[in-house]
């Protein structure tokens, strides 16, 4: 258990000892060696609930034992691949050959000598295996900025001092040369007491100023801060740094904003931009893991699943190469679920995941993270249960997906060739309310499974009267444009929704557009229904 000045230990190379390397804050060495942590694979097998994450690093919510001078509540940074891309940069940026976990570890080190709000780092380093780790103590009764901004309590008064505040505590780290290209809403937390700002995230500091504002200004919600409070920031802001003055810069802040909104406007449309435009997630998206990644669940059935995590049925040794085989299971505690489980042979895309420095996800693990993604939208689907995948070999591997269907649904197809009720019209429009929510997630429809229903409709629900269900048919992109927007509408006017009478697939397109049914654009939606095979119908049944 080492605790050497961090300075120096950023910048030294790859860990080339066997156990791997563990830096530790002075401070809290007593604190760690009491809690057990002594080498970087106790760190790393710290058990926790994933909070959030990418292919390729997540973050993990850690309860900590009551020990004098140490937090109650930490979170794990966990980088599953360190490329060596990343540590050239690092080595360039004056981090030496570090992580990012270790080029984070380095900066808040230097913020916490510079007298600047950061979160306080406890140890980094990397394990024998070459993952990268850094544990950070929880910022104690902070609220993110959105949810602080959201609060139905918040006055007027306090919406202007927040705004005040953010943009002098970022004028204070742009002034003593910590800029974070990552200074987006989520990234920002907030004392509800002192409205004291602490940004997190440092794992890639540096970058231009200017684009950081843009990033604040565009990942928050038009609904959460009004332009005047937006301006009143950007004011504080240059009142620290006197922009605008004589011996500074002659830029009008006029002008100056107009900049940064320019900037702005190229970012919207990022993905990680968009998320954090929109409401928060109706539930909370956490998962644990209960043995490596060949078994990842949410909170709710941890208890229930069955023992070992990385078992049969969840994993087969009878399994063929790729053949996916769909069963029904009941866990210990009664829920039914849908399990997917398969086994693949992509030694190619092993390889180039390896040449590229990325994690290789099985077809199970991508068809978890499509479930994960249409939840943290809101979009009615079933409910991811648990996944996992295992390496067998270096050229196939085996994995599951457990999901939740709906309860009480009923295809959509069968609901139609019934007698259907009176809120006929509400399912109908529904259900294209239902696909407009799937691009709007950033998903199209990839292509059809045969044996999966595409909808489902729940009578009983007065919210919500249409489920997506064929989620394996579907694949997040980058961007929905409209031309895939029309052949995905032709698509299901084609397979899943041909038996419609032409008169409720307009009914369909009236709610996929909702506010947009105008003269102009139904008539080039229209045409889509022109193309379909929808039958005009019956005079009784055109209703």
């Amino acid at each position: 258990l080492g605790s050497p000045g961090h300075e120096n230990a950023g910048r030294s190379g790859p860990p080339s000892r066997a156990g791997g390397v563990l830096v530790v804050h002075p401070k809290y060495t007593g604190v760690l060696a009491a809690l057990g942590l002594r080498t970087p694979a106790d760190v790393l097998a710290l058990p926790g609930e994933v909070v959030s994450g990418h292919p390729d690093r997540h973050v993990v919510r850690v309860q900590l034992s009551a020990t004098p001078g140490g937090p109650r509540v930490a979170y794990l940074k966990r980088q599953h691949v360190v490329r060596w891309r990343e540590r050239l940069r690092s080595r360039l940026a004056g981090f030496g050959w570090a992580s990012k976990c270790g080029r984070e570890a380095a900066t808040l080190s230097r913020l916490d000598a510079a007298g600047l709000p950061a979160p306080q780092w406890l140890c980094h380093g990397e394990g024998a295996d070459g993952r990268s780790f850094l544990l950070v103590a929880e910022l104690a009764g902070a609220v993110e900025l959105r949810a602080f901004l959201a609060d139905p309590r918040l006055s007027s008064v306090g919406r202007r001092r927040c705004s005040e505040r953010l943009g002098h505590a970022v004028a204070e780290l742009h002034a003593a040369g910590f800029a974070n290209p990552e200074l987006t809403a989520k990234h920002v937390y907030i004392d509800p007491t002192s409205l004291a700002p602490t940004v997190i995230d440092w794992q890639a500091a540096g970058g231009d100023p200017l684009g950081a504002l843009a990033a604040l200004h565009a990942s928050l919600g038009d609904e959460l801060a009004s332009a005047a409070d937006r301006l009143r920031g950007l004011w504080a802001y240059r009142r620290v740094l006197r922009l605008g003055r004589p011996g500074t810069s002659q830029i009008p802040f006029s002008r100056w904003v107009v900049a940064i909104e320019r900037a702005a406007s190229k970012l919207r449309d990022r993905r990680s931009i968009r998320d954090q435009r929109r409401a928060a997630p109706a539930v909370d998206q956490r998962l644990v893991w209960l043995a490596g990644e060949a078994a990842c669940v949410v909170p709710e059935v941890v208890a229930a699943w069955p023992t070992p995590a990385d078992g049969f049925p969840f994993y087969d040794p009878a399994t063929t190469p790729d053949r996916r085989a769909t069963a029904s299971i009941t866990l210990a505690e009664g829920r039914t679920g849908w399990l997917v489980r398969g086994r693949s042979f992509a030694p190619l895309g092993r390889l180039a995941a390896l040449v590229r420095g990325k994690p290789w996800r099985s077809p199970e693990v991508t068809l978890a993270r499509v479930l994960f993604h249409l939840q943290r939208y809101g979009v009615p689907a079933p409910r991811l249960l648990g996944f996992g995948q295992k390496l067998t070999t270096p050229r196939s591997a085996d994995g599951f997906v457990l999901y939740e269907p709906p309860a009480g649904a009923v295809a959509f197809n069968t609901w139609y060739r019934a007698k259907p009720p009176r809120s006929w019209r509400r399912v109908l429009e529904g259900t294209g309310l239902l696909l407009r929510q799937i691009h709007d997630a950033g998903c199209r429809i990839d292509r059809p499974i045969a044996d999966e229903p595409f909808f489902h409709v729940i009578e009983s629900d007065a919210l919500t009267p249409v489920v997506f269900g064929a989620v394996r048919a579907v694949r997040i992109t980058r961007k929905v444009s409209e031309q895939d927007r029309l052949r995905d509408v032709h698509r299901l006017f084609a397979g899943p929704l041909a038996a419609l009478y032409r008169r409720d697939g307009l009914a369909v397109l009236r709610g996929y557009l909702g506010g947009r049914w105008t003269d102009a654009i139904s008539r080039r939606w229209r045409k889509v229904l022109a193309r379909g095979p929808l039958s005009p119908g019956p005079e009784g049944r055109n209703r």
